[in-house]
């Protein structure tokens, strides 16, 4: 546990209310993929097995509590969503898989909830996912896929960022190691504690514009994005198996994703959201993402982060996804 004793960790705004942090039946779901592999899954929005289904794949790092801050809004437009664990985070057997593989654990559970159609939506480290999605599943089971503020594949970056600057061959090779063992390392760090109280700490101190900072005073009492404590709880449940789960998913997405954008079909409903503020994941890197889909999948956010583009444009997302 770390504590709170000195000026160097002081407290959240407010103590992590014990109500949002308690998991309920609907979010501890499995199923079997094997003997030896489990999925862990969450339901929520509408319980109408007649409604359009979404399944949605969290961020890095994240887990399946992800669709909590969306519950309400999947009730009001009518959608059943679906959130996922990937390997090795909340529920979810930690075992070696690529990102070409995520489709059909997908299927298979679409399969097991007896879902026909369905659509997908990938945010941050889950766009990449979505993106597999729209290129191996057949277009008579997968109604459409959405994606929010994507991590890019590496190629993206050497291109977006380093340009002609190759070192004689070798920079997908250097990028990849010091992505996977420096970047990946500093990123997952400061959520790896224990304690509720430090967590919301972490994440208010991450908020650094103003808009980002009353987003995370807000409530969430529209009920169309997570609290501050429903993500807290989110990151407690994704370290729950420890940092294997999140560092896969790392590992994953630093390496060669196994396929290239430019195979996704060119009819298949592809659309991509993002904010031209994201410091995350840099909007160039998007850009670069759409030209290889063949362009005009991407629309850019005037003033959005990589958080606050929920803020005024969950609803729409969500339709959009729902009536794909």
């Amino acid at each position: 546990m770390f504590g709170f004793n000195n000026n160097n960790n002081p407290p959240p705004s407010s103590p992590p209310d014990p109500s949002i942090l308690r998991l309920r039946p609907e979010e501890c779901q499995t199923m079997a993929l094997t003997k030896t592999r489990t999925l862990g899954f969450a339901t929520y929005g509408s319980t109408n097995p007649s409604d359009p289904v979404i399944f949605m794949f969290h961020g890095l790092p994240g887990c399946r509590l992800v669709g909590r801050g969306w519950d309400r809004l999947c009730q009001k437009i009518g959608a059943r969503l679906i959130t996922i664990d990937r390997p090795g985070c909340g529920l979810s057997t930690l075992t070696d898989r690529r990102l070409t593989e995520w489709p059909a654990d997908v299927v298979s559970l679409a399969d097991h909830l007896g879902v026909r159609q369905f659509s997908v939506l990938g945010a941050s480290g889950g766009g990449p996912f979505a993106l597999a999605c729209a290129r191996f599943i057949p277009k008579e089971r997968l109604r459409g896929t959405t994606v929010v503020c994507p991590i890019g594949p590496l190629d993206a970056l050497i291109d977006t960022h380093l340009g002609s600057w190759h070192l004689m061959g070798t920079t997908a090779w250097v990028l990849r190691l010091a992505l996977r063992y420096f970047m990946l390392p500093s990123i997952v760090r400061p959520y790896r504690t224990k304690d509720p109280a430090r967590l919301k700490r972490v994440l208010e101190d991450q908020c650094t514009t103003p808009e980002e900072k009353a987003f995370a005073d807000s409530k969430s009492e529209s009920g169309v994005y997570a609290s501050l404590d429903d993500s807290v709880a989110m990151l407690l449940q994704a370290f729950t198996q420890g940092p294997g789960g999140c560092t896969l998913d790392g590992t994953v997405l630093f390496s060669d994703w196994g396929f290239d954008l430019k195979d996704v079909e060119r009819d298949a409903k592809v659309w991509m959201v993002h904010g031209d503020q994201d410091a995350v994941a840099p909007v160039k890197v998007a850009e670069w993402m759409d030209k290889q889909l063949g362009g005009g999948r991407l629309r850019v956010l005037q003033g959005k982060t990589h958080s606050t583009i929920w803020k005024d444009h969950s609803e729409e997302i969500f339709w959009q996804s729902a009536e794909a």
